[in-house]
């Protein structure tokens, strides 16, 4: 049986889905990008360039992407933090597992909307908390522990 690459659409070009992406750089039989939502043409562009998909896989925005139905495996979802909720509703609903930047929501009545999506769909959302494991925060854990 052959493994094949998760597909992902960045949804929100910035610099930490940027840098989630990366992964189908360095290892592209992980992770292939195959598509770009974002109302900046020039980040559409360079992610076109860089990850060499067509202009028919770029999107001004998550819900112009949603309508055109479940493209790929999953996306990248690095949007402002205020744009969550508002972009993670319409995706899951139409499929996409996600990779969801943090915080998920501003306020509890987003976590709720964001947890019944999830409740209906039966999608996945992955909370990135980058943070974490990086060496400042390790040593810190250490000293307390």
């Amino acid at each position: 049986m052959e493994n094949k690459p998760v597909t992902a659409i960045i949804v929100g070009a910035g610099h930490r889905s940027m840098v989630y992406s990366k992964l189908a750089l360095t290892n592209p039989e992980l992770l292939k990008i195959v598509g770009v939502a974002d109302p900046d043409p020039i980040r559409r562009k360079k992610c076109r360039e860089l990850y060499g998909f067509g202009e028919d896989m770029c999107f001004e925005n998550a819900n112009a992407l949603a309508a055109k139905g479940k493209l790929a495996d999953t996306v990248i979802n690095g949007t402002m933090d205020t744009q969550h909720v508002k972009t993670a509703v319409p995706l899951l609903r139409r499929g996409y597992d996600m990779l969801l930047e943090k915080p998920f929501a501003v306020n509890e009545d987003e976590m709720w909307e964001l947890q019944r999506a999830v409740g209906e769909t039966g999608r996945r959302v992955m909370i990135c908390h980058v943070l974490r494991y990086a060496p400042f925060y390790v040593a810190v854990k250490e000293r307390l522990l």
